[in-house]
């Protein structure tokens, strides 16, 4: 499950809780407002997937793909994990302004910072990292797959074949244990 947030030149706010699934060809997504009353999604999506069967795909979305969405299993989750997303707002905004104020374009602080972010987000199990990235940072996934890349070509995170992942160089190490943190931005 993943906090989703507007970008802000997007649609109108729509700060919610989405939770992805893959059913045979398809791309079920799962979507509740953060805050409101407990209980299942307010919108699924259902989409082909980028490497699905074209033959399933051509055969069309299926009772038996419907019948394997869980609501049950989103509903029960999504109590706690809205009261974990409430509480750490105020950190994502309080990190965010950090990022900020760090030397602009891909310096090596803001590299070191991205790439500790996205191994911690890696290590704590967390299946699409760089929408964690996305939503801590306010950058475009796209724009952060480049900046981890660049993070990568410059020294500061090593590379992992074929999945998400890597660890934080020595270098990397070296430059974050020159960087002032602010009090809470540890939370994120």
């Amino acid at each position: 499950m993943v906090i989703t947030h507007s970008p802000e030149d997007g649609p109108p706010p729509r700060e919610g809780i989405e939770q992805e699934l893959h059913i045979g060809a398809w791309k079920v997504t799962l979507w509740r407002p953060l805050l409101g009353a407990a209980g299942g999604p307010q919108e699924i999506r259902i989409e082909p997937r980028e490497d699905g069967d074209p033959q399933e795909i051509a055969r069309g979305i299926s009772t038996t793909v419907l019948r394997q969405i869980d609501t049950t299993a989103f509903a029960a989750d999504i109590d706690s994990v809205a009261q974990v997303a409430t509480a750490s707002k105020a950190s994502v905004e309080k990190l965010r302004e950090e990022l900020a104020a760090l030397p602009g374009g891909l310096s090596d602080e803001y590299l070191a910072v991205l790439s500790a972010l996205y191994v911690r987000s890696v290590d704590a199990g967390r299946r699409a990292p760089i929408h964690d990235l996305e939503v801590w940072t306010g950058t475009k996934q796209a724009t952060l797959k480049g900046h981890l890349r660049a993070a990568r070509q410059r020294g500061f995170l090593t590379k992992v074949e074929g999945k998400a992942g890597g660890q934080l160089t020595d270098k990397a190490s070296e430059i974050l244990r020159g960087i002032d943190v602010g009090e809470g931005s540890e939370e994120v």
